[in-house]
């Protein structure tokens, strides 16, 4: 997130949210992440470099940044969502693995066509343009191959 914390306490403060320390602990976490997360994963890194922040704390600064959209939220299955901040997007997709939820960034020139061609063609001012393919990773399809 390429934000500068006081931009986000400002969104919060704007919104008539208080900038608790939960949340000044997620968002300082956030600035440093360049992967994918989900919810559980960033409770269990905050933990390991002892910053305490409870569960329902971060799934609610998620959700609230997710409205901000700071974040970018990634449906892998049904009850499995992960991460990505938007500060950092560049027109890419993502090979999400059906098996094991892998997330795989790939580059995508041709979003740029889209957004500005296209939206303009249509009299629509795009914001982003999020790619999802799914299938199995070189992993999964090894497992089912050999579990065959």
């Amino acid at each position: 997130m390429d934000r500068k914390p006081q931009q986000l306490r400002d969104i919060l403060g704007a919104r008539g949210l208080k900038n608790t320390r939960g949340r000044e602990v997620i968002l300082k976490e956030l600035e440093t992440r360049r992967d994918h997360f989900n919810a559980e994963k960033l409770y269990a890194a905050l933990n390991r470099k002892g910053r305490r922040v409870s569960r329902p704390t971060i799934y609610r600064t998620l959700k609230l940044l997710e409205q901000f959209h700071l974040i970018e939220r990634l449906d892998i299955k049904k009850t499995c969502f992960y991460y990505e901040p938007l500060s950092y997007k560049k027109d890419h997709g993502h090979l999400i693995c059906q098996y094991c939820g892998k997330i795989v960034d790939f580059p995508c020139e041709s979003l740029g066509f889209l957004k500005s061609e296209v939206a303009k063609e249509k009299a629509f001012k795009a914001d982003y343009i999020s790619i999802r393919v799914f299938g199995a990773c070189g992993t999964c399809q090894k497992a089912h191959q050999t579990g065959s």
